[in-house]
């Protein structure tokens, strides 16, 4: 009877999973629907009002556009329906919560094209697969089992905390990146402003010798700077967006130059060798830190392995000689 009962609980839980599922698609499929009749009657509209062309010797017809399908199947069916159903979860989502994320997306380079709604989506669609694990794990209502119970809870928190902990270090390693980076950067921007070159020149000549993260953040400044936008607004939209202590300290650094009228070539000169200074500072304290964080491997691994070899032969002899008291 109890497995009965059990065998019930499960089915009741995937039978609850599968409605969701199913309503979902049902709603994205209505949606769709009616998305796919005004797209259709656009294309005939684009079709009926085209501009027409005469051909050599042959009638007024029609231009018709074609599309081009680029991608595998796969990628323009399920991936591609996969994000609408991202994109219909995440309006649910708080503005604010979303443009806060949408700054840490942007800081962490927009890893896979994801918007702040998808995001909140997947991390939703997440905690509900850690629920339905859990559930499934402690299906037995009448003899609760602690310890299973402590790993639902356990799944739940993981599958609810994993996005958040991921997209924390995509941001931090980029950050790092960035940051590590800069004074090599600085010093190639110091040697062109030496060798004659405008600031605008040397960014781009950094941009186009660089593929890194920095270099495509210097090249998007100076795509910024060709149309029209002044130079202190883009290196501010990129201080903005990348968030880098060191990387908006020469930023203010720069724009107030160019505020007074010094020069750039003592400006940078200056900025790359306190740059270069604060990277050792910067190395020496993490080799500070080093001692300690290597405590608990030692006192954990090393020193029980250090004791077994030293004590284990002695062992015997000692349980001889309280065997013989």
């Amino acid at each position: 009877m109890e497995n009965l009962l059990d065998s019930d609980l499960l089915f009741v839980g995937v039978g609850v999973v599968v409605v969701f599922l199913g309503l979902g698609t049902i709603i994205y499929g209505i949606v769709s629907w009616l998305k796919s009749g005004k797209k259709v009657s656009n294309r005939i509209e684009q079709f009926v009002n085209a501009e027409p062309i005469v051909s050599e010797g042959g009638p007024k017809r029609p231009m018709i556009v074609q599309r081009e399908i680029s991608g595998s199947l796969f990628n323009r069916t399920i991936v591609n329906w996969f994000k609408k159903i991202l994109q219909f979860l995440g309006r649910f989502t708080p503005e604010k919560l979303v443009v806060d994320l949408e700054h840490k997306l942007t800081i962490a380079g927009n890893p896979r094209n994801m918007h702040a709604g998808e995001f909140y989506a997947i991390r939703f669609l997440a905690f509900v697969a850690g629920i339905v694990v859990a559930f499934i794990l402690n299906r037995d209502f009448k003899n609760i089992d602690l310890k299973m119970l402590g790993i639902g809870v356990i799944i739940v928190l993981l599958c609810y905390m994993y996005p958040t902990v991921w997209l924390n270090g995509k941001v931090r390693v980029r950050q790092d990146e960035i940051q590590r980076g800069l004074p090599d950067a600085l010093d190639m921007l110091s040697v062109c402003a030496s060798a004659g070159l405008a600031f605008d020149q040397s960014l781009l000549k950094i941009s186009g010798y660089w593929d890194t993260d920095l270099g495509h953040e210097i090249k998007r400044v100076t795509k910024e700077m060709e149309m029209g936008i002044s130079r202190a607004t883009a290196l501010r939209n990129m201080s903005n967006r990348l968030d880098v202590d060191d990387l908006s300290r020469f930023v203010a650094i720069i724009i107030q130059a160019e505020k007074v009228g010094m020069s750039y070539a003592d400006v940078l000169h200056s900025q790359a060798l306190q740059m270069r200074v604060q990277r050792q500072f910067r190395a020496r304290e993490i080799a500070n830190k080093l001692p300690g964080k290597m405590l608990f491997p030692i006192a954990l691994l090393i020193f029980p392995a250090m004791l077994a070899v030293i004590l284990g032969p002695s062992i015997p002899a000692i349980m001889d000689l309280f065997s013989t008291l």
